[in-house]
């Protein structure tokens, strides 16, 4: 399996890359951001249920996961790439933190 650039930090509510063919790919800030969420490294891999299960990202209950990430995403960003909280929300739109 191709290794994706990733910069999100260890956690145990994600895995940094693909262990399997059942891991889902998700892009921490999505619609006209997704390619931006790629080319910056802040994806994750996840199980089909925390991607699209009831409390899983994308579900009905997974706002607060959701929230999660992107805090972590935008913390790892600033630290990454040395930018402000100004930089991020002029990327992205707005701040998480």
């Amino acid at each position: 399996m191709k290794k994706e650039f990733c910069i999100m930090p260890l956690n145990q509510a994600y895995m940094q890359q693909r262990t399997s063919m059942f891991c889902e790919r998700h892009e921490v800030f999505f619609g006209s951001n997704r390619q931006k969420s790629i080319k910056d490294g802040l994806v994750v891999f996840l199980t089909p249920e925390m991607h699209r299960g009831t409390i899983g990202v994308h579900g009905k209950s997974g706002h607060r996961f959701d929230i999660y990430l992107k805090q972590i995403a935008q913390k790892a960003w600033q630290e990454y790439y040395n930018k402000t909280t100004e930089e991020f929300i002029q990327r992205y739109g707005k701040n998480y933190l």
